[in-house]
């Protein structure tokens, strides 16, 4: 295990140090929010001479900072700065910020600023580190490879000329260039329209802004990095801004098997045009015929199919024999076998996109059959099943619960499947987005504990626990740091541990991103202990290259089977290769008792 320092190095901005020529804008901005009001103002003044005086709203508080020139956004919802924005088709955005929380929007993307088609906000996506997301006209970048640091003041900014689609906005943080995704240009040249503008939120308060801004800059001009640098040379306080070093602090030893390629298996691989998405898998009680189920692209059509005889070493593809119309269902789907109450054995794919639409085999999956979906309103189906104690079959999911804000669902079926009764809610939480649960039982059958993303990805996973088959629950708690993922699945070893798989969501990770495993027994779930070691399985090569702003953790939708001789199959997707194939379904295989863990210390 490495253990990183957390550096911020005062006087170097992201490795450009502030002198040289660099020389203030000669340009009037369109406007200029100092925010050097005084303690108790409700507006904030225009001295860009335009008069677009900021009206304040929903707690935003003025007289901050040592030099008082500085605006406290709370992070609420109703949080925020409107003003007059005129139309604009070039624009130079910067502010000195220092974000304190991701705010109690729908989503962990708080607005700096908001207008007419375009918006600037942060991101939390990096372990510990923030990065920025300009959108104009439809078109939309997400900065990369020079974070800032939360809590400092760190000085922002963007160019853009939306004149011509081929051209790219350029990212500034402290003052210097960083490098941004490919993102996706408008269809057609961008004229941003006046009318109202908003600093520190959006005008339907869902992206609020939490911690402090000063110097708020509009100009219809694209400004020379020189006069970018020169903005960034002191913050408000007066000080030299602190480049931002990121924190490798992992909670738990990581055993690294992703560089064992003899183990992988790519069951699909990707290439320059087919992106290979979201993978399950089902182990049939023979313990060696498997299924592998996926969709194209991220979230996308489904359609491939393919099945192991020889559990899980060589692949068989199924697409052309499966029903026409599976082609119509999308997003994630997911494989399942369910036995009736009469003993009768049916296999499902379970798909999202709207309504579960649904496959079914009543023999093994040598044929499968559409029947009707079921009119659940989703967007991801069911991620997990269990057999409750009388019989029945339980399944979880997500829906909304408050704003855009997810909670977890509990349906139940008599009849292996066939029909379901109406999901409903068995956890939800404040200011918490929990989806994508996945349910195991105690040792001793008697209890039921539910895993959950958190899709803020500000703090752990939650889980909850259930006594009585389901019928309530605990409220929501935190999960270790070490269970803290997107997508948990996982199977129960041999010995008893329990190896649970997902996308690694941990903050501060060395593998924050990949695709890893967590071991532990279930007390060590249950007491939310950190369990015994994580597993990186697979090397994910997601990167800004990808287009996207998120593709560095694009991975880690699990299928795990437990083979008769203690084999574990883990399976995903993944940019399995460092170069422009994108996404592949790969598996690894290992064995629990194999893997050594070296002495950790703390």
């Amino acid at each position: 295990m490495e253990r990183g320092l957390l550096g911020l190095v005062g006087g170097i901005a992201g490795g450009i140090l502030l002198t040289g020529c660099a020389t203030m804008p000669n340009v009037q901005p369109v406007a200029h929010w100092t925010m050097s009001d005084p303690a108790g103002a409700t507006v904030l003044a225009d001295t860009s001479g335009h008069e677009r005086t900021a009206t304040l709203e929903g707690g935003v508080q003025t007289g901050a900072g040592m030099h008082k020139n500085a605006a406290v956004f709370p992070g609420g919802k109703e949080g925020l700065a409107t003003f007059e924005v005129p139309p604009i088709t070039i624009v130079t955005l910067a502010a000195w910020v220092s974000v304190t929380g991701m705010g109690k929007g729908d989503k962990p993307y708080p607005r700096v600023i908001e207008w007419g088609g375009a918006f600037l906000h942060v991101t939390h996506e990096q372990s510990g580190g923030l990065n920025l997301t300009f959108n104009a006209g439809g078109g939309a970048w997400t900065s990369s490879g020079r974070p800032f640091a939360p809590d400092e003041w760190s000085h922002i900014a963007v160019t853009y000329d939306g004149s011509d689609v081929t051209n790219a906005p350029v990212f500034y943080v402290n003052g210097g260039k960083t490098p941004y995704a490919a993102g996706k240009p408008p269809k057609k040249p961008v004229a941003l329209r006046a009318g109202k503008g908003f600093i520190g939120n959006n005008g339907a308060h869902s992206r609020p802004f939490e911690g402090l801004m000063s110097d708020v800059r509009m100009y219809d001009v694209v400004l020379s990095p020189g006069e970018l640098t020169a903005l960034a040379r002191r913050t408000p306080e007066g000080r030299a801004p602190k480049a931002y070093v990121s924190v490798v602090q992992d909670g738990l030893p990581v055993i690294d098997i992703s560089g064992k390629t003899k183990q992988h298996v790519v069951i699909a691989p990707g290439s320059e045009e087919i992106y290979q998405g979201h993978a399950t898998t089902l182990l049939l009680p023979d313990g060696k015929t498997m299924f592998a189920v996926w969709c194209l692209e991220h979230g996308g059509p489904c359609g491939p199919m393919a099945r192991s005889d020889d559990g899980g070493r060589t692949w068989t593809r199924l697409d052309d024999t499966l029903p026409e119309g599976f082609s119509k269902h999308r997003n994630c789907p997911s494989l399942y076998r369910i036995v009736d109450g009469e003993g009768k054995a049916r296999l499902w794919v379970i798909s999202g996109g709207g309504r579960m639409g649904r496959l079914m085999s009543e023999d093994d999956g040598r044929t499968w059959v559409e029947i009707p979906p079921l009119v659940f309103h989703c967007g991801m189906p069911f991620t997990g099943m269990i057999r409750l104690n009388d019989g029945r079959t339980a399944a979880f999911g997500q829906r909304r619960v408050e704003g855009r804000d997810q909670g977890v669902v509990m349906s139940v079926t008599e009849d292996g499947g066939i029909t379901w009764s109406e999901p409903r809610v068995i956890a939800q939480y404040p200011a918490k987005n929990l989806c994508e649960p996945f349910v195991l039982r105690s040792p001793d059958g008697q209890e039921l504990c539910c895993l959950m993303r958190e899709n803020r990805h500000t703090a752990n996973s939650m889980m909850c626990f259930s006594r009585d088959e389901g019928e309530t629950w605990t409220e929501p708690e935190d999960t270790s740091w070490g269970l803290t993922g997107d997508r948990h699945e996982g199977i129960q070893a041999p010995d008893g541990r329990w190896v649970i798989a997902f996308r690694d969501r941990a903050l501060h990770s060395s593998t924050y991103g990949q695709f890893v495993a967590w071991v532990g027994t279930y007390e060590d779930i249950r007491l939310a202990r950190p369990g015994q070691f994580r597993i990186k399985l697979l090397h994910h090569y997601g990167s800004p290259r990808d287009g996207y702003g998120w593709s560095y953790t694009d991975t880690g939708y699990p299928g795990m089977e437990l083979l008769p001789d203690g084999t574990i199959v883990a399976t995903t997707y993944t940019k399995y290769w460092d170069d422009k194939r994108r996404h592949s379904v790969v598996s690894t295989r290992f064995k629990l008792g194999a893997l050594r863990v070296k002495r950790f210390w703390r």
